[in-house]
């Protein structure tokens, strides 16, 4: 079976599928028109978010038997096109969750205490403490929207803060235990102190943290958004913050990352979230690191290993 992987991945990956009768071609500095020239030709196709599996792609092709994504956003992928021409689509959440789901205790913590605008006012050598008298983790209502491998794993992080955690997810159930709380989104809404977003992009998912959504809490809210971008209506966020009903927030996604091709509109949001001192920006950095850059290879390779039996016949 010959298999393209579009984008960086850890060495681990080649190891472990040596051996597999597999052929495979490395090629992470391609784009998309480069894999839309050469996809005829595999059988496997291994991308990242620099690359979408879309219909143009799919259509071009002709020999795909599955579609690997590094990570776990599979908004990349037309998953039900895919399926209809008989190609199997899998990720690998498992790999990066324990990475997002620190980066997202780290960055909440950073919120509650103002580190990250304490640190830029000491910079500019200016000292001011009981400005930035923080608030303590212990005792909050931690709200998780999404229960997957990254929301749960922000859960297990959170045990021995002292908080209780509510967490929702529309297609789950069954996953309260002695420490998490299945809930509705009205309980979360009448009792967060938090909200952190753990959910896949989908149209049900697009804009739900919107104006409408922010005021439906009853308290005042730290949000953290570690997922997609698009989740959130970043004009309304802004809003919510200046009106204060979110106390603050950390962004790890934006609705556009490519900052170079901002329009008009997308440029005021963001120069708003730039000059929010309330507003802790990152770059989707939330899951990578070194640990993780490894643990992906050795999940992808593992899901791989147990498809090509079934794709091989």
């Amino acid at each position: 079976m010959k298999i393209l992987i579009t984008d960086k991945i850890h060495p681990i990956f080649f190891d472990s599928l040596r051996g597999c009768g597999c052929d495979l071609d490395y090629l992470p500095e391609s784009n998309q028109s480069d894999i839309l020239e050469i996809v005829h030709q595999y059988e496997g196709l291994i991308i990242n978010s620099k690359s979408r599996a879309d219909r143009v792609l799919i259509d071009k092709a002709v020999r795909l038997r599955f579609i690997a994504r590094m990570g776990s956003g599979m908004e990349i992928i037309d998953q039900e096109y895919a399926r209809q021409k008989g190609i199997v689509c899998i990720n690998s959440p498992e790999g990066n969750c324990d990475a997002v789901a620190e980066y997202a205790v780290g960055a909440l913590i950073a919120l509650m205490r103002n580190i990250h605008s304490a640190h830029a006012e000491v910079k500019r050598a200016i000292w001011q403490r009981e400005k930035n008298r923080g608030t303590e983790l212990g005792g909050k209502v931690i709200g998780i929207y999404g229960y997957g491998h990254t929301g749960s794993a922000f859960a297990r992080r959170l045990n021995g803060f002292g908080v209780t955690v509510l967490a929702y997810d529309k297609y789950k159930s069954g996953f309260s235990d002695n420490y998490i709380k299945e809930s509705s989104p009205e309980e979360i809404f009448l009792n967060a102190d938090v909200l952190s977003l753990h959910l896949p992009l989908s149209e049900e998912t697009r804009y739900l943290a919107d104006y409408a959504f922010f005021t439906r809490f009853k308290k005042n809210i730290w949000v953290i958004n570690t997922a997609r971008g698009q989740h959130i209506k970043t004009s309304d966020l802004i809003r919510a913050v200046r009106e204060g009903k979110v106390v603050a927030a950390a962004l790890d996604v934006l609705e556009n990352e490519n900052l170079n091709t901002l329009d008009a509109q997308q440029k005021a949001w963001f120069d708003d979230l730039v000059a929010e001192q309330r507003i802790l920006l990152t770059p989707h950095i939330a899951g990578l690191t070194q640990e993780s850059f490894r643990k992906i290879a050795e999940v992808l390779a593992a899901k791989i290993q147990k498809l090509l039996p079934a794709l091989q016949k």
